[in-house]
């Protein structure tokens, strides 16, 4: 299986000919002098999610982690810093929850919130094209 990285295949090399070619007038799209823009909440998604390490900490939440340790230790690569400063980003977007536990010593844990809980399928969805189309070159 050929993934991103991989050699130039016939469909790449027809995909990079394509893209070379100037945009055909369409009928269904208008006046070709309209320029086409990005859906306004399909930038915002991907403004939230393609920020660095905010999908995997989602994908650690859905998976049950709920304590800062259990999601640092999902994301093993991912500093205490980076991980505080994308949990409170997250938080501030809507996605998680941040509770405060009553109890001594005071225990910290994250829930997702009905958007998080709804993203999730989707970087499930990520992960599987990423297992098929993104995987690392062949070695030759």
């Amino acid at each position: 299986m050929t993934g991103l990285r991989g050699s130039a295949t016939a469909e790449t090399a027809s995909l990079g000919a394509v893209r070379n070619q100037a945009p055909k007038e369409d009928a269904s799209v208008g006046n070709a002098h309209t320029p086409v823009e990005a859906c306004p909440s399909f930038v915002r998604a991907m403004a939230i999610i393609g920020r660095r390490w905010s999908g995997l900490i989602i994908q650690a939440m859905a998976k049950g982690c709920t304590s800062f340790t259990e999601i640092s230790t999902f994301a093993e690569k991912l500093s205490d810093a980076s991980l505080s400063r994308r949990l409170k980003e997250l938080e501030d977007d809507g996605l998680i929850i941040r509770s405060v536990l009553d109890e001594r010593p005071v225990k910290v844990r994250y829930s997702l919130t009905e958007a998080g809980v709804a993203l999730a399928p989707v970087l499930d969805m990520l992960t599987s094209w990423g297992e098929r189309y993104a995987t690392a070159p062949e070695e030759g």
